[in-house]
């Protein structure tokens, strides 16, 4: 038969950590985050889009995970790098072992920078087993905590 298709394919079964997926029949509907959350008028979007299956994904990548990578990073952050140096900076985050960093000033960034190149770096590299390999450090202005 010239126009049948062969059924005899085996499907694969749908990812089983993705949540915005919808059966219709023998296909797969596969919704963005956008049109999840702007397409509420569409009952199939609708139904699709619960809270829970849109923000607990979002939480997983974007907040859990990068601070279980932290966790140590802070404790060895604390323990070798100096009190002064320690109360005015920010750990902002770990990206393929390079350490974000944001500073006060700039004067307490050029004190990291010499303590860095002085063996600090050298220091935390080990004491982190290789998850740390550079340290990026930036001057942010301070966030005001009385508003």
């Amino acid at each position: 038969m010239a126009g049948s298709r062969d059924n005899s394919r085996k499907k694969a079964p749908p990812p089983k950590d993705v949540v915005n997926l919808e059966t219709a029949g023998d296909r797969l509907k596969v919704y963005s985050l956008q049109t999840l959350l702007t397409n509420k008028k569409n009952r199939a979007t609708r139904d699709v889009a619960r809270l829970g299956d849109v923000l607990l994904p979002w939480y997983e990548k974007s907040v859990r995970k990068p601070a279980e990578k932290l966790e140590g990073i802070v404790e060895l952050w604390q323990l070798y790098v100096p009190a002064n140096i320690v109360k005015h900076s920010r750990l902002l985050g770990l990206h393929k072992g390079a350490l974000k960093v944001a500073m006060d000033s700039a004067a307490v960034r050029a004190e990291l920078d010499a303590q860095l190149r002085g063996g600090l770096l050298r220091t935390l590299q080990a004491a982190s087993r290789g998850s740390l390999y550079r340290v990026q450090s930036f001057v942010e202005s301070p966030v005001d905590e009385t508003r």
